[in-house]
């Protein structure tokens, strides 16, 4: 047997000693039946502890020999005492088997600590086990007391009061009791506000009340019949109070009307028959301790309900004000009642009309072709008038948006809402639109410039065609041009598709920064360009790449491809018979308190349109269309993959000589 055992065991011994000699007690004259049974009570505590374990048998043996022995030891004879530790046992057992199947937490926990009775079906199955418990017991109990011939109903009524409340006063009070003693972290009860709350100062008024309420009813009077009144005590301490406070006032009210019966004073004094009289005193109990229970019981529902509304609405609120779309609440006269963040960023906050109605003209809501919404057509509107508005695009221009923002508007009236809610979701798709818009024109463009060269091929593929069919073939010098026509077009269409592969590796490639040796790269960038010129018999550019180049953090792939775009467009945007002839630069600068590298590449080359400097950086944007071949996608390869770096590109012209100078910047390795 372990300590904790055996303390167990020692405590629960004494408790059921007292209960059985206070029930013992607790006898009017003329009378075989107690006023109260505790120990009912006390063994069902008792036996909760460990349930049907190997130390049960044992338990329910010291229950019987307790019982026994105080019956013995206080005059009663040894049928009526082995009968009632016998109908107490069975109680016991059959309370134990009910409660265990209908409310496990309370059977068996061990050194855990047990669950409480805070809910209201927990307390109604704690009430039905109790009197079935004490129902099966009756057959026993008072078999033992009187002869069957003998019984009358007000005697087995009594036991059964007496018994199953015994249980219902002491039995929820042990677990809550041992609930606080052995939880490492009792679990306290919610924090109580309104009219369920009730301080300390409350605890002292509440005891001298019913002090003074038990003594004028049950010892001072004892004529009128008003025991009543002491129950309105049991009603402030289960609606006030937590579940000890209250468990321990039934129980002390309970033992303060015993006594007082017990001494003949009170209302119930003047029942002649003593039957009748605990028939009454016990059904005044009984009625004291499940009033108590349910009133505690429901308040500490209310309080755990209370507490997961409180939560649940925490959390919602956390959810929507952390939402990137923003959420607006109005009530049936367009008045703003929830607001989250993400709504005021997006929308200020609407402007109303003399009525107190949301002015759509100047709230600033137009449809995305520019025209302004009527007041009836605002999603606020549609839906307080019972329609609803799916994923409307509306225009929005106010201060915060003075260009302008696209907003996604869906508007639904909550239903069961009195006065009638509405709720508008605003989902920012001014990004999204615009490269809806940019990926059309985007396809278009690129089929256009697809289809040009596909043609070529096709006319000129079908012209040798023909010809070989008919067997006439033409000259040779005709059959090399038009398949020269054929391998550039061909040309063409794979270097559109390269920089089309290029753009898209530029948007979507991860971005891995490293620290990147920017005078390497540019000087390997560099042979390549020179080489290249050389094998196609063209001027070899000369291009100046010093060794003291400031490192960047970069993707190294993507870096490359930046310098090669700007290297290789200085070279070819030369005049006929010019040299190229290149400098790379590049210095460290602050921005925004975040280091970056600036790099340059000047050329002499034939310059950019005076009001095309900013526009090369567009997607199919060619500022030099003849006799330079391009896709047009170069620069915005380049303005990508910097812009995801968190740099800029800029483009100006040389100062006091021909051509330009690109620069764009990176975030400095040092």
């Amino acid at each position: 047997m372990t300590r904790g055992r055996a303390v167990d065991t020692s405590a629960f011994a004494a408790y059921s000693i007292a209960a059985a000699l206070l029930g013992r007690w607790a006898m009017l004259e003329g009378s075989n039946l107690a006023l109260v049974w505790p120990a009912a009570g006390v063994a069902a505590a008792w036996l909760a502890v460990d349930g049907w374990s190997r130390w049960g048998l044992v338990d329910l043996a010291l229950i019987f020999v307790i019982v026994a022995g105080v019956d013995l030891a206080t005059g009663a004879g040894a049928g009526i005492s082995f009968g009632m530790a016998f109908a107490t046992v069975v109680q016991t057992v059959v309370f134990g088997v009910l409660i265990g199947r209908w409310c496990p937490g309370w059977w068996g926990f061990g050194t855990e600590p047990p669950a409480r009775a805070d809910r209201m079906r927990d307390l109604g199955l704690l009430l039905a086990a109790a009197l079935l418990a004490a129902v099966a017991s009756a057959a026993l109990g008072p078999a033992s007391v009187v002869s069957v011939s003998d019984a009358s109903w007000e005697q087995i009524v009594s036991w059964v009061l007496g018994n199953a409340t015994g249980v219902a006063a002491i039995f929820p009070l042990s677990l809550t009791a041992r609930h606080l003693v052995r939880a490492r972290d009792p679990r306290r009860e919610t924090a109580a506000v309104g009219p369920v709350r009730g301080g300390r100062v409350e605890v002292v008024a509440l005891g001298a009340v019913s002090v003074v309420a038990v003594w004028l009813v049950f010892f001072e009077n004892t004529d009128v019949p008003v025991p009543f009144l002491a129950l309105t005590s049991s009603v402030w301490a289960g609606s006030r109070f937590p579940p000890v406070i209250a468990h321990v006032h039934a129980l002390l009210l309970a033992v303060a009307v015993t006594v007082a019966t017990v001494l003949d004073r009170g209302p119930f004094a003047v029942i002649s028959d003593p039957d009748g009289r605990t028939l009454a005193l016990q059904a005044y109990v009984a009625m004291a301790v499940v009033l108590t229970l349910a009133l505690s019981v429901a308040r500490s529902e209310i309080l755990g309900l209370d507490e997961r509304l409180r939560q649940q609405a925490a959390l919602v609120t956390t959810i929507v004000d952390t939402m990137a779309d923003g959420v607006t609440v109005l009530d049936g006269n367009g008045r703003v009642l929830l607001r989250n963040p993400a709504a005021e960023a997006l929308a200020e906050a609407p402007k109303r009309t003399t009525d107190g109605d949301i002015d759509a003209a100047t709230y600033g809501f137009r449809h995305p072709d520019g025209r302004p919404v009527a007041p009836e057509e605002t999603p606020m509107a549609v839906a307080r008038a019972g329609g609803s508005v799916d994923r409307q695009d509306l225009l929005l221009r106010s201060a915060t948006a003075p260009g302008g923002r696209m907003l996604e508007v869906t508007a639904r009236l909550l239903p069961d809402t009195d006065p009638s809610l509405v709720v508008v979701v605003f989902h920012d798709v001014t990004a999204e639109r615009r490269e809806r818009d940019e990926l059309a024109s985007f396809a278009g463009v690129v089929a256009h410039d697809l289809l040009n060269p596909l043609t070529v091929v096709d006319g000129w593929s079908e012209a040798l065609l023909e010809e070989a069919r008919a067997g006439v073939p033409s000259d040779l010098d005709t059959q090399v041009e038009r398949l020269d026509r054929i391998q550039r077009a061909a040309q063409r269409m794979q270097h559109l598709i390269n920089d089309l592969l290029a753009y898209t590796t530029a948007r979507d490639r991860t971005i891995n920064p490293v620290r990147v040796d920017l005078a390497a790269v540019a000087q390997d960038v560099a042979r390549a360009r020179i080489d290249a010129n050389r094998v196609r018999d063209m001027p070899e550019p000369v291009i100046d790449v010093p060794p003291d180049l400031p490192a960047v953090l970069a993707e190294p792939v993507l870096l490359r491809q930046v310098v090669d775009n700007l290297i290789g467009n200085a070279v070819k945007y030369v005049a006929p018979g010019v040299q190229p002839r290149i400098e790379v630069r590049a210095r460290s600068h602050g921005s925004d308190g975040t280091p970056m590298v600036e790099i340059e590449v000047s050329d002499n080359g034939i310059g950019i349109p005076a009001g095309q400097h900013q526009q090369v950086f567009d997607s199919f944007h060619r500022a030099h269309q003849d006799g330079y071949r391009g896709t047009g996608l170069g620069l915005s390869i380049v303005k990508r993959i910097v812009e995801r770096h968190g740099g800029t590109v800029a483009a100006r012209d040389n100062d006091g000589a021909g051509g330009t100078t690109m620069s764009v910047s990176f975030p400095a390795a040092d």
